[in-house]
């Protein structure tokens, strides 16, 4: 009786030993970028079986023996961005296919080829740019870096012009282009010289209007920096201030006046 019950248990040894050595594994890793993975599942070799015996994700079993000549798996449940580990153990002579493995790839960062500044627009170049998202060119203006235009990205698109309207002297521009994710890539920044007359104004004591020289927009606030008033045009009507000191932000620059 002990004679034969080591007889079968040598024999389970076997056939278990026998099944492991028959089991392959294929390894797919990556990051989730938002798609499902797809898998062509062959039947083996017995015609009544199919390939994969044990799908893995991260190292938690998902399948066992699907019997279907394809199957989805479903990664939806992590992170944008996070690793993603796929094994697939499968019958030996019998290998699945995943369709669709760059859908897993780490993908390469959004980059700035090329930013440009003249006389009437700000264009760029870019490249890895995701669909979706925004651009946002900003200028400096006041001490502060201000938006002064938005652009959508375009599918298969790679460069993008807006118009700009300078100050006079030195203009500073920057991009900051705004994924649907949150992640944030800023350019460098770029200058262009005008050599367009500064805007003046008069007179520096007023009782009831400041004139500009030609349209252009204008803030003024008082001398704790609160602001007043907030424009555009070549008059300012300031009959309804208190005596005092002024501040005129007209042309990338600070000017003071003063309230009669």
């Amino acid at each position: 009786m002990i004679r034969r019950l080591s007889i079968l248990i040598c024999l389970l040894l076997g056939n278990a030993l026998g099944l492991a050595a028959q089991q392959n594994e294929l390894v797919l890793t990556g990051v989730y970028n938002g798609k499902n993975l797809y898998v062509q599942n062959p039947i083996s070799t017995n015609l009544k079986d199919y390939c994969t015996q044990e799908v893995y994700v991260n190292g938690e079993l998902v399948f066992q023996n699907p019997r279907s000549s394809a199957y989805t798996i479903n990664l939806t449940h992590l992170s944008t961005k996070a690793p993603v580990e796929v094994r697939i153990l499968y019958t030996e002579g019998c290998m699945p296919k995943i369709i669709n493995p760059q859908v897993v790839r780490a993908m390469a960062g959004f980059k700035y080829l090329a930013v440009n500044v003249d006389s009437a627009a700000v264009s760029w170049t870019t490249n890895n740019q995701q669909k979706g998202g925004k651009f946002f060119i900003e200028q400096w203006y006041n001490e502060r870096w201000m938006p002064v235009s938005t652009v959508s990205t375009e599918p298969d698109q790679a460069r993008y012009s807006t118009a700009v309207s300078h100050t006079s002297g030195t203009n500073r521009y920057r991009i900051k282009f705004l994924q649907d994710d949150g992640e944030m890539y800023y350019s460098n920044v770029e200058e262009f010289s005008s050599a367009t007359e500064p805007v003046t104004f008069a007179p520096t004591r007023a009782s009831d209007k400041i004139f500009l020289s030609r349209d252009t927009e204008y803030e003024v606030t008082d001398t704790g920096g609160k602001q007043l008033m907030k424009g555009k045009g070549n008059e300012i009507y300031v009959g309804n201030l208190s005596t005092g000191v002024y501040y005129l932000k007209i042309d990338n620059r600070i000017e003071k006046f003063f309230k009669k």
